[in-house]
């Protein structure tokens, strides 16, 4: 028995051997390139995690930009945000908007652009101008990039809307018209309240061109100088009978 055991014991240590050799042989032959390819496994994980988590931060600092833009109103930061996050969802389009739409307030309000409500100073025929003309580019860049998709029909119409405003003020009745039907026409599946609405604008659009007939100072002269007539019926019939009452009875 004791033979056999030791028998059985040197052969367990003979495959022990073999499989110890076999294994630094495989490290030694294939180990480095199974070592290598779990390695630029491992390193692409991080990098796909590390490239995740810098997408993220970059959308939350476009969108922290964005309405930090917003709370300073002017049309310059904007532009700013619009050119340095083109890349993050609808930023460029928002921010080419909101920076037309502050022109167009401005021009409303009669104020020019960065200074306080309180203090305002009027705007000049030149500023006036010149406000027109960038909300319009601004405005027309928002329509240029519209690629008929859903995602982009209500910044598109909006801009229509915008430039349709645009031209009213300019006087260019036809081309304000036509912006507003495009822009109905543009949402007319996807926001059809929206487009009746623009279909409205351009529907009563030709009460502009209606001549106004303003009074001349001789016809305000006249109307002020008139001498009008008073009529001498009673409204009340009752007051004849207070006034018999009231006279003295004749002895």
């Amino acid at each position: 028995m004791d033979s056999d055991r030791l028998k059985d014991i040197q052969t367990a240590d003979l495959s022990e051997t073999q499989v110890n050799e076999d294994f630094v042989h495989w490290l030694k032959t294939k180990g480095p390139s199974y070592l290598l390819i779990i390695m630029i496994v491992i390193v692409s994980y991080l990098f796909f995690v590390r490239y995740e988590q810098g997408k993220t931060a970059h959308r939350a600092e476009a969108w922290i930009a964005y309405i930090e833009a917003s709370a300073t109103g002017l049309p310059a930061s904007h532009e700013d945000i619009a050119q340095s996050y083109s890349d993050i969802d609808s930023i460029q389009e928002l921010g080419l908007l909101t920076a037309g739409d502050a022109y167009l307030r401005a021009i409303i309000l009669n104020q020019t652009i960065g200074t306080n409500a309180d203090i305002s100073t009027s705007l000049s025929d030149e500023d006036r101008i010149l406000y027109l003309k960038k909300a319009d580019n601004l405005y027309g860049q928002v329509v240029a990039m519209d690629d008929q998709s859903v995602a982009s029909a209500l910044f598109t119409a909006s801009a229509l809307n915008g430039r349709a405003a645009i031209a009213e003020s300019r006087g260019d009745i036809e081309s304000a018209k036509k912006l507003y039907e495009t822009a109905a026409a543009r949402i007319d599946v996807l926001y059809p309240a929206l487009a009746t609405q623009a279909l409205a604008r351009a529907n009563s659009i030709a009460i502009l061109v209606e001549a106004t007939t303003l009074p001349t100072d001789a016809d305000v002269s006249a109307r002020n100088n008139q001498v009008l007539t008073r009529d001498p019926t009673p409204v009340n019939t009752s007051v004849d009978v207070l006034t018999d009452i009231t006279k003295p009875e004749t002895e």
